[in-house]
């Protein structure tokens, strides 16, 4: 095969988003897909896959009014909050629709890859070999569990969300589900129905945020609409206190008080774990000091014995196939401008890398058609990137809470607002030149 402009490792919503938007342009691209379909971590099977986290009742946190793709809006007779069956078929018709299926190479692994001389050598587990200028690392993060380390050892079952699939597997158990993003409040919610008893630990409290707020119009929706458009200092304090309004104080749940501001972490969006906790069918346990047998034993010197132990604590940033060196670390400030651009290796892109408090695909989208204008040479890094960069991680690490998750995370509204800005300010022409 000729040379490539570009290889997108992953065809979940990120490298769908980049195949369009690459395509646009007129480059040369094609996606290597491990899968037998689109979707990425949204393509469920009901046994574990290495890959995707989805489990038989996953629904999005997002609003179809949020969601939804560049000119490709979901149908009207949707619900409000997609099951994971719907998620997949819209971006099976997103694909269909722009014509990407012919691009993608499934049942394809990307094993390793070298940056030679003036491009990408991508070998596959198939024993392939494709060139590329440019490397599209859009495989996703949230794929490699993170489990963390206690002392003692715990006798009874064990295993991460990574692995969760069916409410079946809690039946007639005690569950403690260590964690409080929003996979552990869906694993809690499945399982009071099932399950003998369900414990979450929690390090710190959280603000739960409901799906639905006045009016009944989904709260996402809402936030956009009323309190993005705001200035910044006015957003947090309104959001706050329409939170208040909403379901009043986190105490009344049984949940920790949260130390830090709104927002300042990741958002936890479920309405039936608030509903759980008022009708004392989820208890709220502190952080684990350690286990012994089936025993689990908390900072307040208080345990608890179980049956089941389900770590939803998160997962690992890992790109097995890309130099080590290029991986991004969770520890430290990352040397990506824009979250997108590598600064040590000028063609290596990652999309879909960060955490908004929104829906990822539609920002991926716009990392895409910015992306796009890179290659081509329309757009190109400021000459003072790595100073820029620099003070925008100072930044971020104040405004967000100190954590590796959490190195991530973006403001949705703020962050499409700037790309999209940059996207309209270098559009593409005609025939595009590349760089």
């Amino acid at each position: 095969m000729s040379l490539l402009d570009a290889v997108v490792v992953g065809a979940g919503p990120s490298g769908l988003a980049a195949l369009r938007r690459f395509r646009e342009a007129n480059l040369k691209v094609i996606a290597l897909e491990k899968r037998h379909d689109v979707g990425g971590v949204w393509l469920y099977e009901e046994t574990p896959n290495g890959h995707s986290a989805a489990y038989r009742t996953l629904v999005t946190i997002t609003s179809k009014a949020c969601s939804g793709m560049e000119d490709f809006p979901f149908p009207k007779e949707w619900p409000d909050y997609l099951p994971h069956t719907l998620v997949k078929e819209y971006l099976r018709r997103y694909a269909e629709h722009f014509g990407l299926l012919s691009l993608i190479r499934f049942h394809t692994e990307v094993k390793e890859t070298k940056r030679v001389s003036d491009r990408w050598v991508i070998h596959t587990a198939s024993g392939d070999t494709l060139e590329a200028r440019y490397l599209i690392a859009a495989s996703g993060h949230h794929w490699k569990p993170y489990i963390p380390s206690y002392p003692g050892k715990f006798e009874g079952e064990i295993f991460h969300s990574h692995a969760y699939r069916d409410p079946i597997q809690l039946i007639n158990k005690r569950i403690l589900i260590v964690g409080g993003g929003n996979s552990a409040a869906d694993i809690a919610a499945d399982a009071v129905r099932v399950a003998k008893s369900v414990e979450l630990s929690l390090r710190r409290g959280y603000y739960i945020l409901p799906k639905f707020g006045f009016l009944g119009y989904p709260t996402d929706l809402l936030y956009k609409k009323l309190i993005a458009p705001l200035p910044r200092p006015l957003q947090r304090p309104l959001a706050e206190l329409s939170l208040w309004l909403l379901q009043g104080p986190m105490h009344r749940y049984g949940m920790p008080k949260p130390r830090e501001p709104l927002f300042y972490t990741h958002p936890l969006v479920n309405s039936e774990l608030l509903y759980h906790l008022r009708h004392g069918k989820v208890r709220i346990r502190n952080d684990i000091q350690h286990l012994e047998d089936k025993r689990v034993y908390f900072t307040d010197g208080s345990y608890g014995e179980y049956d089941t132990l389900i770590w939803a604590t998160g997962y690992e940033i890992d790109f097995p196939y890309l130099p080590p060196h290029l991986v991004p670390k969770t520890n430290t400030p990352q040397r990506l401008y824009l979250h997108i651009f590598s600064l040590d290796e000028p063609s290596l892109i990652f999309l879909g890398l960060i955490q908004p408090n929104g829906c990822l695909w539609n920002l991926s989208e716009k990392q895409a058609a910015l992306a796009a204008r890179y290659i081509t040479g329309t757009y190109k890094l400021p000459s003072d990137a790595p100073q820029v960069n620099q003070e925008y991680w100072r930044k971020h690490q104040k405004r967000y809470h100190s954590s590796p998750r959490h190195l991530w995370e973006v403001d949705w509204h703020e962050y499409y607002r700037k790309l999209d800005k940059l996207v309209k300010r270098y559009p593409l022409s005609p025939t595009p030149t590349r760089a």
